[in-house]
């Protein structure tokens, strides 16, 4: 039978808490199984796939449902910030993932640049990713700066080559999620490293994923200045110079709003 090694660093969908979908469950089961989760102390994460009103989603969120959602889901900027009102009554979470372009009009099925703001401002934990889309920096720093005043979280995944602009984003509170695969010279290790302690210095810091090996000397400086490192590599030999490295990712542990459902997973 295979066992768990002592540094494994877990399964990508090892996201902590109980995870449903809204087309499992009609509402009052679903309802029920919120209210049983936060008695017991756990999390229930709810993915909001549009089906529930918006009435039943407050519900749900003021029983201490966690709502992931998007603009896939809905577009009506109001239902997610009720949304977050009655979550803030029930010590949960709502985190929104914008996957369309930054729009400055509110259009048919789309969520503005100005709506995204208010709804930063309001709390709620925005996600966007530059893995479809550009991302251009100024507009992430106003995402950032929006989140920040709120108390939320601001979350990017970053694709592609390491830029400057990524300490900026840093100094106004953004989490930045990146791969190891962005690292390809001794001055990107630097860049990373000051970015982190930058993030650091307002509350946000970076998660790099591993997902082959990388210079020891950068990992040393990486743990060095306080990222977070997820390793998606099987673990290694006990004899591994990269072993001990594992051992201190392991040891981290990563608030779960700072990801979009799963921890592991660059979106």
């Amino acid at each position: 039978m295979d066992t768990q090694s002592d540094t494994d660093p877990g399964s990508p969908a090892d996201a902590g808490g109980v995870i449903v979908r809204d087309d499992q469950f009609d509402f009052y089961p679903l309802l029920d199984s919120v209210k049983a989760c936060r008695k017991s102390g756990n999390r229930l994460k709810f993915i909001d796939s549009g089906r529930l009103a918006p009435i039943e989603l407050e519900e749900l969120a003021k029983a201490g449902a966690d709502l992931y959602t998007s603009d896939l889901a809905r577009q009506d900027y109001r239902e997610f910030i009720l949304a977050n009102n009655a979550a803030k009554r029930g010590g949960a979470v709502i985190a929104y993932f914008h996957h369309g372009p930054f729009v400055l009009e509110e259009k048919e099925k789309t969520v503005s640049f100005t709506s995204l703001k208010e709804m930063g401002r309001s709390g709620i934990c925005l996600y966007v990713s530059n893995g479809r889309l550009k991302r251009e920096f100024p507009a992430l720093e106003e995402l950032a700066c929006a989140c920040a005043k709120s108390g939320g979280r601001f979350v990017v995944y970053h694709h592609g080559p390491l830029d400057p602009a990524l300490e900026d984003l840093a100094r106004q509170g953004a989490w930045i999620h990146m791969s190891g695969r962005s690292l390809e010279r001794d001055d990107d290790a630097v860049l990373l490293c000051d970015s982190v302690r930058t993030a650091r210095e307002h509350d946000a810091n970076i998660v790099l994923h591993i997902e082959s090996p990388l210079n020891l000397a950068w990992l040393e400086d990486i743990f060095e200045a306080g990222a977070f490192v997820l390793f998606q590599t099987p673990p290694s030999d006990y004899r591994s110079p990269q072993r001990p490295f594992e051992f201190r990712a392991k040891r981290q542990k990563l608030d779960f709003r700072t990801s979009y459902l799963f921890p592991a997973f660059m979106l």
